[in-house]
């Protein structure tokens, strides 16, 4: 008998990052399909930020100058607050960085934009069109997929309990 908790495997990937602002200089993040779990010591106390994928604007590709005078690629998820921005990967190499930006937008389900003087652009904007299933209406939508106020409280239909009309019957119906 196999345990469920074995059974499920997920799916996750962790960095360690600099932030300025926490103990010690460095903050875990673990990133998930769902969600972004960032924890860091502020003031020797812990604290935990959960973000969800959705809140996300994207999966971003900045191509920065390097010391050498080549082209840095660096990957990350944009966010509309700074302090939530990830990176996930810095690199020179332009195959390996669009193959990461890929994966990466494909792992999350997030539409690919790239960062040019600190404003994002939609891949589609660049020249070349977005998959339908990764465009989005709203960047900031944590919210939406929450049922209206008044549809928390009605139930979902039970099929088993509707009345059966069979085929060649009619509802009686009295005209008098």
């Amino acid at each position: 008998m196999v345990e469920a908790n074995a059974a499920r495997r997920i799916e996750e990937t962790v960095f360690v990052q600099r932030d300025r602002r926490a103990d010690g200089g460095a903050r875990r993040i673990r990133v998930t399909r769902d969600d972004v779990l960032i924890s860091r010591r502020f003031s020797g106390i812990s604290m935990v930020i959960s973000v969800p994928v959705t809140a996300y604007c994207g999966v971003a590709l900045e191509v920065q100058p390097a010391d050498d005078g080549s082209a840095r690629y660096v990957l990350s998820l944009a966010h509309s607050d700074p302090d939530l921005d990830i990176l996930l990967s810095e690199t020179q190499d332009c195959g390996a960085a669009a193959s990461d930006w890929r994966h990466w937008a494909a792992w999350l389900g997030l539409p690919r934009v790239t960062e040019e003087d600190g404003a994002l652009r939609s891949r589609e904007s660049v020249g070349e069109e977005i998959p339908a299933g990764f465009a989005r209406r709203r960047c900031e939508t944590s919210l939406g997929k929450r049922r209206p106020r008044f549809l928390i409280r009605r139930k979902a239909g039970d099929s088993r309990r509707t009345k059966v009309v069979h085929g060649a019957e009619r509802e009686i119906i009295s005209y008098e």
